[in-house]
């Protein structure tokens, strides 16, 4: 796994360098973005061409946005893993997750039933081999069974036939 996690990696940071606007660094007034310059074709086929002006307010709306999608994520992950009895006594918020009840052994379970989803990769492995691979065995079984019996015996008998007539 460690081979496509790198080439992965290396292809996003090269494709993320490649978008960044060397504007600022040029000193003699060239465009050195070389994303735009291979986007602009398509870009000016959907839409016309308007001034591209770096819209700081546009970024942050997107930028809090998407972040505060990865936080509430975080959130979620760290709420559903992470030992629920908090070691600061004082703070009742966490630690009333601890008390044992009804919910709590609602929660327990259907935590139980995400986790041995998640570990078993959403039992798609198990849906290969029951539908495909023991589909395909079957299939040459029966396969390997008709040639054997039926062709062969059919090629034999006639062979047979012959010999004796």
């Amino acid at each position: 796994m460690l081979f496509p996690i790198l080439v992965l990696g290396l292809s996003t940071l090269f494709i993320a360098g490649i978008g960044i606007p060397f504007n600022e660094f040029n000193q003699e007034g060239m465009n050195l973005d070389i994303l735009s310059k291979l986007l602009m074709p398509s870009l000016n086929f959907f839409q016309k061409n308007e001034q591209n002006s770096s819209d700081w307010s546009e970024f942050l709306t997107n930028a809090t946005f998407s972040v505060s999608i990865a936080y509430f994520g975080i959130f979620i992950v760290s709420s559903l893993y992470k030992p629920v009895y908090s070691s600061f006594q004082n703070l009742n918020f966490f630690n009333s997750f601890a008390k044992k009840g009804l919910k709590r052994v609602l929660r327990d379970k259907i935590l139980h039933v995400i986790y041995d989803w998640s570990y078993n990769r959403g039992y798609i492995d198990t849906f290969y081999e029951k539908s495909l691979s023991e589909g395909v065995r079957t299939f040459a079984k029966f396969t390997h069974f008709f040639d054997r019996r039926v062709i062969d015996g059919i090629i034999n008998g006639v062979g047979f036939t012959s010999f004796f007539l």
